[in-house]
């Protein structure tokens, strides 16, 4: 069976949450003797075609029909929102042989594929990664400010093509993150049928921490927060600078690329304003397969996730996993798998009373919530998500 794994983008110099589950699904089903192929635009990569661990990478050259379109607002675009057109990727899902599309993302790319799919009778799954129909409007509109003030000639090539259905309307089977989503899509597309489909993850040994500390001076006597996400405003880094106003022992590390530099920007600012600049810590981004990541992880008093919305959250799992005590906001797929003063501690959207509530509480429960996400993670396995994801290919291709 040959899938094409269609997403907006796979760079791993800009790792996220869809692409560390695009990653682990299609490395799964190699290992179970399918034929996974990832097809995406080049954004934030090169257009080209590279094979890793066996999988076949193609990446197509792309467009925003928007105008004028300078190059910092496409590079916004590339990291988050962005809507692209790319008719060399359409044209390899019309030539190449696939048995299932597999959609990682919406759109142009996912109403040119489903046209793709139907026309051809291929069996087409839609996952939906982002959260489409939880994110709150004004995140919305931070994502669209790249477009403001373009002309938009996308409506044209949209009539062209004769895509004007969502291509959620469209899909075989929708796949959700979180049981809120589920609900939502239930209730926008009737009858459409809609499966909770969670993110799992891989079982890693932590290395011993080394000089880790040393090499980004962070002291030794300070506990070390860490939180490890896309440093963006829907992630809401900024908050837990107010653990340490109140905490002088602590020191916050920040891992993971910039999506939005105006807020890194922000974050940076108000550190200085608090003159707790020189106990933050931002490495912008390491490669996911980083033995450095797992170092911070050894090495981490806590791991704290304080995302204003999340559709599943595989790095407080992860978290969980490498049995570091977890603290995180109680929003959207989250409050599937955490349980407040069981294997997390959770706090109110953006409520900074109770995240300092919460920090103060972690000295007394740590073996709690660590005994706790320990069993928490070993239900997550990707052996047993992907073999049962191979199963609902097998019927809807019948």
């Amino acid at each position: 069976m040959k899938i094409a794994h269609i997403v907006r983008r796979f760079t791993f110099s800009e790792w996220g949450g869809t692409e560390s589950v695009v990653w682990h699904i299609a490395k799964q089903q190699k290992a179970q003797g399918l034929t996974p192929e990832i097809l995406c635009t080049a954004a934030l990569d090169k257009v080209g075609t590279e094979v890793i661990d066996g999988i076949i990478i193609r990446r197509f050259p792309y467009f925003y029909p928007y105008f004028p379109m300078p190059e910092k607002d496409k590079i916004a675009l590339d990291k988050k929102g962005g809507n692209p057109f790319s008719p060399d990727l359409m044209k390899t899902l019309k030539l190449e042989q696939y048995d299932v599309f597999h959609l990682h993302a919406g759109g142009r790319l996912a109403n040119y594929a489903m046209r793709i799919a139907k026309r051809y009778s291929i069996p087409a799954v839609m996952s939906l990664h982002g959260g489409a129909c939880a994110i709150p409007e004004q995140e919305m509109k931070l994502m669209l400010q790249p477009l403001k003030h373009k002309f938009s000639y996308g409506g044209i090539i949209d009539r062209i093509f004769r895509t004007r259905r969502t291509p959620e309307s469209c899909a075989d089977l929708l796949l959700a993150l979180s049981r809120e989503e589920v609900e939502k899509l239930q209730q926008r597309y009737p009858g459409k049928r809609v499966e909770l489909f969670p993110n799992g993850i891989l079982h890693r040994t932590l290395p011993e921490a080394g000089i880790f500390r040393k090499k980004y001076n962070i002291p030794e006597q300070f506990k070390l927060l860490l939180c490890i996400s896309r440093i963006d405003y829907q992630k809401n880094q900024k908050i837990l600078l107010e653990l340490l106003k109140k905490h002088d022992d602590t020191h916050l590390l920040l891992i993971g690329p910039v999506t939005a530099q105006w807020y890194f920007e922000e974050i940076l600012k108000t550190a200085d304003e608090a003159n707790v600049r020189d106990r933050l810590t931002v490495i912008p981004g390491l490669p996911p397969d980083s033995v450095e990541l797992l170092q911070a992880l050894k090495t981490a008093y806590c791991f704290i996730l304080p995302s204003r919305h999340e559709p599943f959250g595989i790095a407080a799992l992860e978290a969980l996993d490498a049995e570091v005590p977890l603290i995180a906001s109680a929003v959207g797929g989250l409050r599937d798998f955490l349980v407040d003063r069981e294997n997390a501690l959770l706090f109110e959207d953006n409520n900074v009373e109770e995240l300092l509530t919460a920090y103060d509480s972690l000295c007394s429960l740590r073996e709690t919530l660590v005994n706790g996400g320990r069993k928490t993670a070993d239900e997550y396995n990707w052996q047993t998500i992907a073999s049962k994801l191979t199963d609902i290919y097998r019927e809807l291709a019948k």
